[in-house]
């Protein structure tokens, strides 16, 4: 590569890989889902890879530099983030209201709640369909 000049990347939108794992959920392989897509196969195969070892999450966008030069840190997240992993599986498990989940965690109602719907929609889709059974 010429001096001065710098490799570009194709941002892939998180939509682009959910419907990836959405392909991928009905059963398609990872050379069918690339041609279906215009995706290069071993791309998918790596996401596919990064949502079986740590779901959904693993797919979403990062920096690879940030202000304190950690590679690879999620933009946009709180660094408390951590700490609502407990309660994201009693949400996604249970009927129990939101403030009360915050409540029992001592978390504030609205922030867990911004969070919970902003990076974990798949939680959301978890619990919507759980109160579509009941």
């Amino acid at each position: 590569m010429e001096e001065g000049k710098t490799r570009t990347y194709r941002q892939h939108p998180f939509s682009e890989r959910l419907k990836v794992v959405e392909l991928y959920e009905r059963g398609y392989g990872s050379k069918r889902i690339g041609r279906t897509m215009g995706l290069d196969d071993s791309l998918v195969r790596g996401w596919l890879r990064k949502y079986r070892a740590r779901g959904l999450g693993a797919l979403r966008p990062y920096s690879r530099s940030t202000e304190n030069g950690h590679v690879g840190e999620r933009t946009g997240r709180s660094k408390n983030e951590l700490l609502f992993y407990p309660a994201y599986e009693v949400y996604s498990s249970s009927l129990e209201p939101v403030a009360s989940i915050a409540r029992r965690y001592q978390f504030d109602y609205h922030s867990f709640k911004y969070h919970v719907e902003r990076y974990h929609p798949e939680l959301v889709a978890k619990r919507t369909r759980l109160k579509q059974l009941v």
